[in-house]
């Protein structure tokens, strides 16, 4: 299965620095929303990390099955929403707050 980054050049800059190959630079959500609209069809897509900003405007239907995985990512001004999804995630698992991060 695939991971693939979808954000903008900075974001895709970072994920190919951490070992995502498949990377999709996107000037605004609505080039994003054709992006993940794309790699969602391919059946070897795992997990898609998607720009948060970007995934704000973007409405992606309910998974009908469990993959793929669509995890949004912040950027460098913080989180859209408050907390981001993997510091939420890991939260939830771990039943505690992630060190280093913001309450």
């Amino acid at each position: 299965m695939n991971i693939i980054a979808i954000g903008d050049r900075m974001m895709v800059s970072a994920c190919r620095a951490g070992g995502i190959s498949d990377t999709i630079p996107c000037r605004d959500a609505e080039e994003a929303r054709r992006a993940l609209e794309e790699v969602l069809e391919h059946p070897d897509t795992g997990v898609v990390c998607v720009l948060d900003r970007y995934l704000k405007e973007i409405s992606v239907s309910p998974p009908r099955k469990a993959y793929p995985v669509v995890i949004g990512i912040p950027g460098p001004e913080g989180p859209v929403h408050g907390e981001d999804a993997v510091s939420a995630a890991v939260r939830k698992v771990a039943g505690r707050h992630m060190p280093g991060a913001d309450r």
